[in-house]
């Protein structure tokens, strides 16, 4: 089996942009791969073949890719360093969430295996980036909706947020600065009209979100126990 550094930063991109498709539900189609990578569609399907001939992705009856064990294992491994170094970023160099991303996605491709481990171990290993997905992938959630998925009037909690969202900075510093972090508990108070807005509440401050960025929030339905503890 080919190891990770056999392949270029590209090729890898490539493994990561299909695994957080996955993520977020949405089939891996090579159009919707190149709009991720923000490249060409001819480009992307060049990437692909070459993938699925090194063995690392496979092209399904239709025009969905999937990752092999192999292609699985590289994207778990760039993913878990692009986390740990975004909650470095974060919690020690307290950098901003909209930067810290940039600056993980330029140094994601150069960690070894050793300053991964050493950086987890720095930290007390935590369990997701600051934006909520999981360092680990055994630890991902079945469980979440996205924002848009829940009635009014539903308490939920903030799972986490879309790898997706990440790359538009604008929305990160949005998401940031109105409280949409994980843990916050999000209250669906009424929609505007045709749907374009959410009017919530976050942690019990009343916000007003557009549904395009509600959708990128994966959340979870508190618990009894959960509620009457926040009562």
């Amino acid at each position: 089996m080919k190891t990770a550094p056999s392949l270029t930063g590209p090729v890898e991109d490539c493994l990561i942009a299909i695994a957080t498709l996955r993520d977020d539900q949405i089939p891996s189609i090579p159009a919707r791969i190149a709009e991720r990578l923000e490249i060409s569609l001819p480009s992307a399907g060049e990437t692909l073949k070459r993938l699925q001939r090194d063995g690392y992705v496979i092209h399904d009856e239709g025009r969905e890719y999937r990752l092999s064990v192999s292609g699985q294992e590289v994207a778990d491994k760039l993913m878990r360093r692009h986390r740990l170094i975004e909650r470095w970023l974060t919690d020690v160099l307290k950098l901003d969430w909209a930067t810290a991303h940039t600056e993980a996605h330029r140094l994601e491709h150069g960690v070894s295996d050793l300053v991964a481990e050493q950086l987890a171990q720095s930290m007390n290993y935590p369990s997701s980036c600051p934006h909520g997905n999981p360092i680990s992938p055994d630890a991902r959630s079945t469980n979440s909706h996205r924002l848009t998925e829940i009635e009014d009037g539903q308490s939920v909690v903030v799972k986490r947020i879309s790898e997706i969202a990440e790359d538009n900075g604008e929305l990160m510093t949005y998401y940031e600065r109105e409280g949409f972090r994980p843990g916050a508990t999000i209250e669906i108070q009424s929609r505007g009209p045709m749907g374009k807005a959410l009017d919530v509440t976050v942690n019990g401050r009343p916000v007003t979100i557009a549904s395009e960025w509600a959708a990128f929030l994966w959340v979870e339905e508190q618990s009894a126990k959960a509620l009457r503890a926040s009562a």
